[in-house]
């Protein structure tokens, strides 16, 4: 074990006088942390900096990886001198003080771990103050409410476990992280279990004891909104009563509606006991709405044929409820006249599209006079609110009467389906003319959407549902694309781009607020102009006026709450869960849009009930991105809602709403319109029919199209593409105020645009400020010093649709740093729209056919295209449904050095090429005699990936950091490599051709380059007097690029050399001078095949003699 010189007292003071330790720590913090030359040149900073990094290794799971990670790669010196240190830090006298506290506390913010424990319920570090008033909040609760001792001893004892386990099993990694850097230093032989075990309580005991505090803190939570819910159910159920009187002394007392209120009411009753049984459940709403409603074989809902029921003595909660629904279908099937010659045989759905397209309905006036009356969503809204049901309730009604052609499906014979097919497909016809009158209303027609898929989908089907589920080539590929979102470090990105979202949202809320302060008066007059009332009165602008100040006071009162990250830590506020609570349950009428908006997979489908085969599984796996995700939007709702409320001059809000049990009285477009929000703070905004302007109907296209099994293999997440595109463009300067008739603001008011202007000019600024801070003349856009170390980071995936403003952010640093000579690219730009995510598998067959037949002669190189570009495309499609399988491989190569190694996953042959590709996300050693406890791999054997700027290859470093932060690390580059990035050489400049169709030659020739490279180019940028008198930036590219055509010419001309041929097999003579031939030009190839043919009578392509062909070649004097 390495001894440190005995000092009689570790501390600062005779730390600071001994050279050795100077000497050590500095070298390490250098090579380690990266830290630059001029950072350490003061002894004081130098021992600051060595505590800083140390007490950092405590507390901060990603430094002691790291630390971890740099011990298994550093030579013999650098072991011992990181153990010295290690051993001097451990021997040191107590560390205590304010500087101490200071690292200690930064180090546990910037621990991924931290963020975790919050989100699991663990509390053991930036949650244990939040937990410590939940404790006080539990107890002061139980004393005033006289709450269940019961359940908060349970709830205490559930967050400890739970905690507990997380916080522990968190302490046990950093520790064996810690233990293992001595191992690899020398400074002890193996990992101390005791120490492990110390660990593990050391997180558990802590994390236990908050997270306790923390569960019972949500247990008070949970019963404060489920006070809201009963009292909101008892307020519905009054209201619910009092319209009902309503209901049977205007319509069911009433002589021109008696009749069909009646006869609708009596289905509605007689029938919904049978549904239940014949239609699936999951196409039910609520277990209490059905009915068939269908002309064909049924009784028709209004009809006058059958003389009317009477209505019972004393009606119960739920013949209310009937009678109300059964009342507003009657007044619509009433109101709006029959078609001539189709009288009582029309549908209500028919009847309510008719009335909604058609703007109006009749009615009789005081003299029995039929006159026109305007009917539109609103009309609509303000009967159901006045007969105390709900729109869902209509919805239901409409699945209802979709679900009548269900009942005999299976009994119906082949000419009968086939009707039933069309009837189907003029039902959902209506149900599209709906659902673009219900754009501002939320998804109102989707139960009978439902309905009508799932029947279509039976017709003609005799498997059983859950074997059908299973072998259902459309869930599988569903599952498939859910299943590319399981990782960590996809969770990570998504919780990082949220929060960074959150920031953003609050800073549109804050410009559009200030705005509508600001500019009262004249959002009042935009907005009474936009009415019609061109020429309003004094008091109509004062009026509108006071609703902007409101509005702009709501805005930042949601701004302030953004701020706060209200919703979005520890423990969600009690009106943001009773209104979960109440969104959820049927009696509110939102049950159906709560389950659209907090579904699982989100961008995949509208899937509300995946409840078997691979989906289910898919569902399993992405629990984590699903309650991160819901996380946000239970958070953007709420505040939605509450800034609606308060914008109409409520100032209690949501909060005030809910206590007072009144949540059944918001707008429901109130509603709708937050949901939307939620939905586009996601990036999951879908539904783009029925709204206005190209761009609308173009993204509806483009999300159709990709959502099929053919086009969700290029684009698997439509709806991210287009609305981080949307995001991009809403904050881009100053065209982000104009729509130019696209419809991509989709009519937002003035004010929401100025406040956008304003959040994107925080964001490009804010990632300008990154740029100059945390990059060089070295980096990319996407790229900044590692936070956690030396070397770089590229942070593009958990950038996402902020990718585009981080290119800006570098290209203005570019432009105005005169030193920076890394160029814009417009290919980067174009990088930044897809957000990270769009890599389309399929477009290059596209590509490289079209090269390959415009040229007209057929070399054989197009089956070659197609066998290799096939190969790529069916093994990247076949890796999809194993992406999840990155954490298992990033957690082997965090513990084995071996599987750092970048395996190449190229091949010459068809399958293997299939098989390296289609297995890529599993483990992989390079190295046949490598194993992780018997382990080397999944397919075939692969070889290590080569570089052309490094005789190494390429390694994947520090894998974990990328599950636990989503920021994927790079090498710390060579001095070739820096001078090639700073000068802005392109990966074209530097990467020699590839041998065409043959990856493994490639390999060869990039590992001749890269070992060129690495010593001539070293030499020349280090001692040649030539290159270093050039005095521009300019000079030096042009000389670089000169030098680099001479190596990466040398490079290809060693490794197809010919003359290798000799002695070689007849297959690897001819796989040489294929890969010759190849290096051909084109015309050249031409000529070749076109004597090839006059001289052996032979066509190239079907022999594949490139000997011979060469050896023509040759002959008729052809030179490369």
């Amino acid at each position: 074990m390495v001894k440190w010189v005995e000092i009689t007292s570790m501390n600062k003071e005779s730390l600071l006088k001994d050279n050795q330790f100077i000497r050590d720590a500095r070298t390490f913090l250098a090579d380690r942390g990266g830290y630059e030359k001029e950072d350490l040149i003061d002894r004081e900073n130098v021992y600051d900096k060595y505590m800083e990094h140390f007490r950092f290794q405590n507390v901060n799971e990603v430094t002691a990886i790291n630390d971890m990670l740099y011990a298994q790669n550093t030579d013999e010196q650098g072991k011992e001198r990181m153990a010295r240190l290690m051993d001097t830090y451990d021997r040191m006298d107590s560390d205590l003080g304010l500087k101490a506290a200071g690292d200690y506390i930064t180090g546990v913010l910037s621990a991924p771990s931290t963020y975790a424990g919050i989100f699991t319920g663990g509390g053991a570090k930036v949650g244990a103050l939040a937990a410590q008033q939940g404790v006080k909040l539990g107890i002061r609760e139980i004393l005033k409410r006289g709450v269940a001792g019961e359940a908060l001893r349970k709830a205490a004892t559930q967050g400890a476990v739970r905690a507990g386990a997380v916080e522990g099993a968190i302490g046990a990694g950093q520790v064996t992280a810690q233990e293992q850097a001595r191992v690899e230093t020398g400074m002890q032989e193996g990992i101390r279990g005791g120490a492990v075990a110390l660990g593990a309580v050391a997180g558990a005991v802590p994390g236990a004891v908050f997270g306790a505090g923390q569960q019972v803190q949500r247990a008070i939570v949970e019963q404060q909104a489920e006070d809201v819910l009963q009292k909101s159910i008892i307020e519905s159920t009054r209201q619910l009563k009092s319209a009902n009187k309503t209901v049977v002394k205007e319509v069911f007392e009433n002589k021109t509606t008696s009749d069909t209120a009646k006869n609708i009411y009596e289905n509605l009753k007689e029938t919904k006991l049978a549904l239940k049984e014949t239609i699936p459940e999951e196409l039910a709403k609520g277990k209490e709405l059905k009915a068939e409603l269908a002309p064909d074989d049924v009784e028709v809902l209004g009809s006058t044929m059958n003389p009317a029921p009477r209505l019972p003595l004393e009606a119960t909660i739920e013949d209310m409820k009937l009678q109300n629904i059964a009342a507003v279908a009657a007044k619509i099937v009433d109101a709006v006249p029959d078609i001539a010659g189709e009288e009582g045989t029309e549908r209500f759905t028919s009847k309510l599209v008719r009335a909604l397209t058609g703007g109006t309905t009749t009615v009789k006036d005081k003299d029995g006079n039929l006159i026109s009356q305007k009917f539109d969503g609103d009309t609509l809204t303000a009967l159901v609110k006045k007969y105390g049901v709900t729109l869902e309730d209509i919805g239901s009604l409409l699945g209802a009467e979709a679900s009548s052609a269900g009942s005999l499906l299976g009994t119906l014979g082949s000419l009968k389906k086939k009707a039933t097919k069309l009837q189907l497909q003029d039902f959902s016809k209506q149900l599209d003319s709906l659902d673009k009158a219900f754009i501002e209303m939320g998804d109102i027609v989707n139960p009978a959407r439902e309905v009508v898929e799932e029947l279509d989908a039976q017709l003609g089907k005799s498997i059983p549902k859950k074997v059908n589920d299973f072998f259902n080539l459309d869930n599988i590929n569903k599952a498939r694309i859910g299943l590319m979102t399981v990782q960590l470090a996809t969770t990570a990105r998504n919780m990082t781009n949220g929060y960074m979202r959150n920031y953003i949202y609050a800073f549109d809320n804050f410009g559009a607020g200030m705005y509508n302060k600001a500019f009262s008066e004249s959002v009042a007059k935009r907005k009474l102009k936009q009415r019609g009332i061109y020429t309003p009165t004094d008091k109509e602008i004062k009026d509108e006026a006071v609703r902007a100040v409101n509005l702009g006071k709501a805005q930042l009162r949601t701004a302030y709450d953004s701020v706060l990250f209200k919703d979005l830590m520890t423990v969600t506020s009690a009106e943001t869960t009773a209104l979960g609570k109440l969104m959820k349950n049927p009696l509110f009428g939102q049950s159906e849009q709560a389950q659209r908006l907090f579904m699982e997979m989100g961008d995949v489908a509208d899937h509300t009930k995946i409840d078997s085969g691979w989906l289910k599984t898919a569902r399993f796996l992405n629990k984590l991105n699903t309650k991160s995700d819901n996380m946000f939007k239970r958070a953007i709702l709420s505040r939605e809602i509450d800034k609606s409320i308060r914008a109409a001059g409520y100032k209690d809000g949501l909060n005030g709403v809910l206590k007072s049990g009144r949540f059944a009285e918001i707008d429901p477009k109130v509603i709708a319109e937050g949901m939307e929000k939620a939905l586009d703070f996601t990036y999951q905004t879908g539904k783009f029919k029925g709204k206005e302007g190209s761009f609308n109907q173009a993204a509806q296209v483009f999300i159709d199209a990709s959502q099929t099994k053919l086009g969700s293999t290029f684009v698997p997440f439509p709806r991210y593409l287009v609305n981080q595109f949307r995001f991009f463009y809403e904050h881009a300067p100053v065209i982000g105020l104009f729509d130019f008739g696209s419809g991509i603001l989709n009519k937002s008011d003035f004010g929401d645009r100025v406040g956008k202007q304003i959040g994107g000019a925080v964001m490009l600024s804010s990632l300008y400020v990154l740029r100059a801070n945390h990059g060089d003349e070295t980096t990319g856009p996407f790229e900044y010093k590692n936070p956690f170390g030396a070397g770089i980071v590229d942070a593009q995936a958990s950038l996402g649709p902020f990718s585009a403003y981080a290119w800006a952010a570098d290209a203005i640093y570019k432009l105005s740093n005169p030193d920076a000579v890394n160029p814009i690219t417009i290919r980067e730009f174009t990088k930044s729209l897809g957000g990270g995510q769009f890599r389309p598998t399929g477009l290059g067959i596209v590509d490289g056919l079209f090269d390959t037949y415009q040229r007209g002669i057929d070399d054989g190189e197009t089956d070659l295209v197609i066998k290799e570009m096939g190969a790529k495309f069916l093994g990247n499609y076949m890796n999809t449904f194993t992406v999840g399988a990155g954490v298992l491989k990033d957690v082997v190569a965090t513990l084995d050095p071996e599987f750092r190694v970048t395996a190449d996953n190229t091949d010459i042959k068809f399958w293997p090429y299939v098989f390296k590709q289609a297995t890529r996300s599993f483990p992989q050693a390079v190295d046949e005699n490598s194993n992780f406890y018997g382990y080397s791999g999944v397919g075939p054997k692969r070889r290590a990936l080569q570089s052309p700027t490094r005789s190494t290859g390429l390694r994947t470093m520090n894998p974990f950091m990328r599950q636990l932060t989503g920021l994927t690390q790079r090498e710390q580059r060579n001095l070739a490599e820096l001078e090639f990035d700073r000068l802005g050489l392109q990966w074209t400049d530097v990467a020699p051709r590839k041998v065409k169709f043959d990856p493994e030659l490639t390999g060869d020739v990039r590992g001749k380059m890269g070992r060129m490279v690495e010593s001539a180019i070293t030499d020349m940028i280090l001692n040649d007097p030539e290159y270093k008198g050039l005095e521009t930036a300019t000079e030096k590219q042009q000389h670089l690029k000169s030098a680099l055509r001479e190596l990466k010419s040398e490079a290809r001309s060693r490794v197809l050399n010919i003359e290798q041929i000799r002695g070689a097999s007849v297959e690897e003579q001819q796989r040489l001078a294929r890969a010759n031939f190849y290096n051909y030009s084109s015309n050249d190839r031409d000529l070749i095949a076109i004597y090839y043919e006059r001289d052996t009578g032979k066509k190239l392509k079907d022999t594949d003699d490139y000997m011979t062909a060469l050896a023509i070649g040759r002959k008729y004097q052809i030179k490369k």
